[in-house]
């Protein structure tokens, strides 16, 4: 069965994102949209979160695919989104 998960990624800029997912298998089938084996990832600008003084932007991403495929990739998506610092 196909799902459709969303996730926010604070820090990481959209033409970060799609060089981590083009590492992860996924090559451009639009602008802003990368497929790999099994997967589709749609990027837009996340929207800004604001802590006091301090504004963070980053990515959205809607992913759809098997949700066994999902979790493989997000286990490894995981690791390249790590940011030190929180």
């Amino acid at each position: 069965m196909t799902v459709r998960v969303e996730h926010d990624y604070y820090g990481v800029p959209i033409w970060l994102m799609k060089d981590y997912l083009t590492q992860l298998g996924g090559h451009k089938t639009a602008e802003d949209t990368l497929e790999g084996d099994g997967w589709r990832a749609e990027l837009r600008k996340a929207q800004r979160r604001h802590i006091g003084s301090l504004s963070v932007g980053g990515a959205t991403v809607v992913f759809t695919g098997e949700q066994s495929i999902l979790d493989a990739l997000f286990e490894k998506l995981h690791w390249k989104t790590l940011r030190g610092g929180g």
